[in-house]
């Protein structure tokens, strides 16, 4: 199932979440939904919405930023959130994000996804959070969250068709 690799808390630095889990599907599949918005919707849809992700375009580009404002729950707004995609490598299966707001000033996030026997994949969530004395409380929360969006990836999964 999924594995979390964690850091010692410190208030004053960066801390990092690492969840992974083996998704029953190709590697190729699960990467083409990485790069879609609707994708993001629906593995954090119930935890976390995003106001104005109508506006999102359809599949993610490299060099673009999204503005939103954050909403616990699809339903508490939050703060206004930034996030940048840095990096969209196909070739690697690898997309980095560098995002931010609020209470919460980083939150830069790697997906790796990486084939495995089988016809199953890899799928990583890497994050690192940094947000002063709430670092702690943020970084338990992202540990939370990640397990959350790998759960509902199993079930975007069961409900995609095999061979789309």
């Amino acid at each position: 199932m999924s594995k979390a690799l964690c850091t010692k808390p410190d208030k004053d630095r960066k801390l990092r979440v690492k969840v992974s889990t083996t998704l029953n599907s190709s590697a190729d599949k699960v990467w083409t939904l990485v790069r879609k918005s609707d994708t993001l919707l629906f593995v954090t849809r119930g935890f976390l919405g995003f106001s104005g992700s109508h506006q999102f375009p359809t599949e993610w580009r490299e060099g673009s930023t999204e503005n939103t404002r954050l909403m616990f729950f699809g339903l508490v707004p939050a703060w206004k959130h930034s996030i940048t995609f840095q990096k969209i490598d196909d070739s690697k299966r690898v997309l980095f994000t560098k995002e931010g707001g609020g209470l919460v000033p980083v939150w830069n996030h790697l997906i790796q996804v990486t084939p495995e026997q089988n016809g199953t994949c890899r799928y990583t969530d890497d994050v690192d959070v940094k947000a002063g004395v709430l670092t702690l409380l943020v970084w338990l929360f992202a540990n939370i969250f990640y397990r959350y969006r790998q759960l509902r990836w199993r079930i975007l999964l069961r409900r995609a068709p095999q061979n789309g």
